[in-house]
């Protein structure tokens, strides 16, 4: 079977990760890199043994050999990326968020859909082992009906560079690291109804987004949720965990995905996971799957609008002070 030709646009800190996935799976992929820095482009090429550097995001566009890319740009750039990439024919996987606002993310679905293209958001905790796990527990009936999720992720962080710009980030925390924390909130508990967030004068003085917010969610089917996250929390603990509970039992799982714990009517049971963990390399096959099965990939654009939807709630609810409703 012919290889993808797979573009990185992109070569920042995350491309990092796309490119050792890729590197896994070397017998499906062939791996190139896009910067507007022709020599980042040709460090990363060196340093993962790319087939190719392009010394701008539309020469890796233009070449018949580039068959999908993985935008890897800050958030204000991925509806620009990703609408000219679907314009050249290419499938996209976009990291998250999907954009900053809905009508950003609305266009990258519609010029997709348009051009034939395969769109996936880079939600990479909706393939991390661990969690898998947690939702083949939770379909199996060992919790019961979900009642209560609690998620509470903090820690101390130093964001940079295109981070520190509101206009490129389309917020702080929540819309950055958080939102893996909000997928698995609607994972778990089904989709948002209503929300109510806070957030305690800022710490960091260098983040212009927040640098702290939590929610409390009504979920459909009744569960309660509670998602807190934080880069200003000096002094927490590197181990952290989000916990499911309901009538049947409760399940416990480390936020790094390193461990799970359930605990049931039906028993106890203890997993540690090594392979993998991250979930980079499972997200990358199902991206390549996806495209040559000609099938709407696992995390589609619709999936990361959802996400969206709720972060951007959450930034509604802060700016008026009262719970508001989940657009759907």
């Amino acid at each position: 079977m012919q290889r993808l030709g797979l573009a990185i646009l992109g070569c920042g800190w995350i491309a990092r990760r796309h490119a050792a996935a890729a590197c896994v799976l070397r017998r499906d992929v062939v791996l190139s890199f896009a910067s507007r820095d022709p020599a980042n482009a040709e460090f990363y090429r060196k340093r993962f043994g790319g087939a190719a550097a392009f010394g701008s995001y539309e020469a890796a566009l233009r070449a018949p050999e580039v068959d999908a890319v993985v935008i890897c740009t800050p958030h204000d750039r991925h509806e620009e990326a990703a609408v000219l990439a679907a314009a050249h024919g290419k499938h996209i996987l976009v990291e998250k968020p999907i954009a900053r606002r809905l009508e950003e993310a609305d266009r990258m679905i519609q010029a997709a859909k348009a051009a034939g293209v395969a769109l996936m958001v880079a939600e990479n905790f909706r393939f991390m082992p661990a969690f898998r796990r947690v939702r083949r527990y939770l379909a199996e009936g060992w919790v019961g009906a979900v009642r209560q999720i609690q998620i509470s992720a903090q820690g101390l962080g130093n964001p940079r560079g295109w981070r520190l710009d509101p206009g490129q980030m389309g917020g702080g925390v929540l819309i950055d690291g958080g939102i893996h924390y909000v997928d698995l909130l609607l994972q778990w508990g089904g989709e948002v109804k209503r929300l109510y967030a806070l957030s305690p004068p800022k710490a960091s003085s260098a983040l212009s987004g927040e640098d702290t917010l939590s929610f409390l969610a009504q979920l459909t089917g009744g569960a309660v949720g509670f998602l807190s996250n934080s880069l200003a929390a000096p002094g927490m603990p590197r181990v952290q965990w989000s916990s499911i509970s309901g009538g049947e039992g409760a399940v416990f799982v480390d936020h790094h995905g390193r461990f799970l714990y359930v605990r049931s009517r039906r028993g106890r049971r203890i997993h540690l996971f090594r392979k993998d963990r991250r979930g980079h390399t499972a997200m990358l096959r199902e991206f390549v799957d996806a495209v040559r099965a000609e099938r709407p990939p696992e995390m589609a654009g619709a999936e990361g609008r959802r996400d969206l939807a709720v972060v951007l709630a959450a930034y509604r609810s802060l700016a008026t002070g009262k719970p508001v409703e989940v657009e759907p």
